[in-house]
């Protein structure tokens, strides 16, 4: 395998250690707990301008799949996102979960395959922009932050991200637009008033439906129902059904529902800790990426834990 790592793998999970180290040892409220990038890819070879807007995609990322892949391509490659060149994108890990245990793969080993995955992102999305980058040779059409955060909510992420220096305009000082890319699953998790205490209601997210958005990928199982029982939920908060809990209708504005695409159906993390649990590497296939499987094969990630955990955190699969 052609290795996505500008440094051996060793090296890299020995940086993503200390900086693990880092955001876990200090205090709550400083800046390395709340967000920290930790990798960058591709390497800036100078400063890289100010974004109108950061695409964030928030997961355990135990592992990221191909579905996880699909959800960040399909909305870089949306049309109607106003975004300077280049795109960028946040691949987010939180150290605290609200309801998963961090297992069974070390955050460090999460955070390889992250990279992994930024660089199968990355190409996707090269592929597509082509011509505009023969164009435009001197900047990539895609950057992609791999970053941690000690926040378990998306509200407190959110802020996090918004009061990082580097993602604020020179001049005025103004955070960019965030759009936080979810699986319908984490939607329903996001409008959840359990993770709201101690008021249980929904008025902690006013701030983030005020300046941000959510994308969110419809599911096709029968858990959510289908796409139309996926819509009402939403309509629901179209015609006041939540504003006993706090919710707003106007929120429903900031939501923007699209369609699953095929490479994704089926596809989860969980299925792939099943098949890797047996070292049915070949199996993989159509679940995570070449590159992927041959990382998860040659770290043999998986096999030693249960594939059985719960895969029902906040913070997606």
């Amino acid at each position: 395998m052609r290795s996505p790592f500008s440094s051996p793998p060793s090296a890299l999970l020995d940086h993503f250690r200390t900086a693990l180290t880092s955001a876990t040892s200090t205090s709550s409220s400083s800046a390395a707990a709340a967000f920290q990038i930790v990798h960058t890819i591709p390497t800036p070879s100078k400063p890289l301008p100010t974004p109108q807007t950061l695409h964030v995609l928030d997961s355990s990322f135990n592992p990221p799949t191909l579905a996880h892949q699909a959800i960040a391509t399909s909305a870089l490659s949306a049309p109607n996102i106003p975004s300077s060149q280049p795109k960028r994108l946040i691949l987010l890990l939180a150290t605290q979960n609200a309801d998963k245990a961090p297992k069974p793969a070390a955050f460090e080993q999460r955070l390889a395959m992250m990279v992994v995955l930024a660089h199968d992102i990355l190409a996707q999305v090269s592929s597509t922009n082509q011509e505009k980058e023969e164009k435009e040779a001197h900047a990539p059409a895609l950057v992609v932050d791999v970053a941690l955060t000690r926040h378990p909510f998306f509200v407190d992420k959110a802020a996090a991200i918004a009061s990082h220096a580097p993602y604020l305009d020179p001049v005025t000082r103004m955070p960019p637009a965030q759009i936080h890319l979810l699986g319908f699953d984490s939607l329903v998790r996001l409008l959840d008033t359990k993770y709201y205490p101690p008021s249980h209601t929904l008025e902690p997210l006013e701030e983030l439906f005020s300046r941000h958005r959510v994308r969110v990928t419809l599911r096709d199982d029968d858990k959510y129902g289908g796409r139309e029982e996926q819509e009402k939920y939403v309509q629901a908060l179209v015609e006041g059904a939540r504003e006993g809990e706090g919710g707003k209708r106007e929120w429903a504005e900031r939501i923007e529902l699209v369609a699953g695409g095929a490479e994704a159906r089926g596809v989860s993390s969980t299925r792939v800790r099943e098949v890797a649990v047996n070292g049915e590497w070949h199996r993989l296939e159509g679940l995570v990426s070449r590159k992927m499987e041959e990382w998860i094969e040659e770290q043999d990630l998986y096999r030693t834990t249960t594939a059985s955990y719960s895969s029902t955190g906040y913070n997606g699969d």
